[in-house]
């Protein structure tokens, strides 16, 4: 028996008609979720930074969106990063500081990091570093930078990293880096690098000194001075690079605005899908309904 003699070719029209109604529906549904599912770049990038390079160690550092410990995986293949090393400082403004001892000279290093439980590997291509190479025995003359980093309400700005890096005619050094503690910073200039890995030891006095204090929660700054010979600290292979303005709390821009937004987004998402499913629902009992 035929479902046209059955129901009559009238009902199996006005049913047909129903059903095409509710796919048409269902397809209109799955093409707006997938619209609103676009993704959103609801992290901050972190910006890895890579300093104190030497023949056996490496600096990593990073600014997490909430205050946690940070790891960092390694090797020298990316099958296989069998090592780690652990920041459980916790501080509260974020900043994340890992060093990697006992590496191999010469030998470019495959990572990933960890904030908290939120894993980083540059999306499957995983970072990468060089470790410099053995220096030639030659007197390199010390030079320390240093300085004290404050807060606006002039508390120690600890657990701010401050960054330096020298151009010489044009080339610039890799970066020197150092954990702000009870206030102050310093590094030794005669640690520079090149981006190959060799000792860069032409800098001059009157050289260009840029200098990054990254705060994390607290703010940021960029201030760009010159090696100078301060007489006062000069003799002893000491330049003070306290800023006249010092440190401001500076809020970083976007960032857990962007994550607010974004979770506003998701909880939309949600509900949106919610409606959409209830109403698919509804449509499919109704048209049930009325076949029976």
């Amino acid at each position: 028996m035929s479902l046209s003699s059955l129901f009559g070719k009238g009902k199996i029209k006005e049913m047909s008609e129903k059903y095409n109604c509710v796919v048409k529906i269902f397809v209109i549904c799955i093409v707006i979720l997938f619209l609103l599912s676009s993704p959103v770049n609801a992290e901050e990038d972190q910006n890895h930074r890579i300093s104190n390079i030497s023949s056996c160690s490496v600096v990593i550092s990073w600014v997490a969106d909430e205050s946690c410990t940070g790891t960092v995986h390694y090797g020298i293949s990316f099958n296989n990063l069998n090592l780690t090393e652990t920041d459980n400082s916790l501080r509260e403004n974020c900043v994340i500081m890992v060093e990697l001892t006992g590496l191999t000279n010469s030998t470019t290093y495959y990572f990933e990091t960890v904030s908290g439980d939120v894993l980083d590997n540059n999306n499957d291509s995983y970072y990468t570093f060089r470790t410099a190479k053995i220096s030639e025995m030659i007197s390199i003359p010390s030079h320390i930078l240093g300085g004290q980093v404050i807060l606006d309400n002039n508390e120690n700005a600890d657990g701010t990293i401050v960054y330096a890096t020298v151009e010489h005619d044009g080339i610039n050094s890799t970066a020197l880096s150092c954990m702000v503690f009870q206030g102050y910073w310093a590094v030794d200039i005669a640690n520079l690098k090149h981006e190959n890995g060799t000792a860069f030891t032409e800098w001059e006095i009157n050289d260009t000194l840029y200098i990054e204090i990254e705060g994390g929660k607290y703010g940021h700054k960029n201030v760009t001075t010159i090696i100078t010979t301060d007489e006062e600290y000069y003799e002893k292979g000491f330049q003070n690079c306290t800023t006249p303005t010092e440190f401001k709390a500076l809020p970083k821009p976007a960032a857990p605005e962007t994550k607010a937004n974004a979770d506003d987004y998701n909880r939309i998402l949600i509900v949106v899908f919610c409606i959409v499913a209830c109403l698919i629902a509804v449509m499919v009992y109704l048209v049930r309904r009325e076949e029976n």
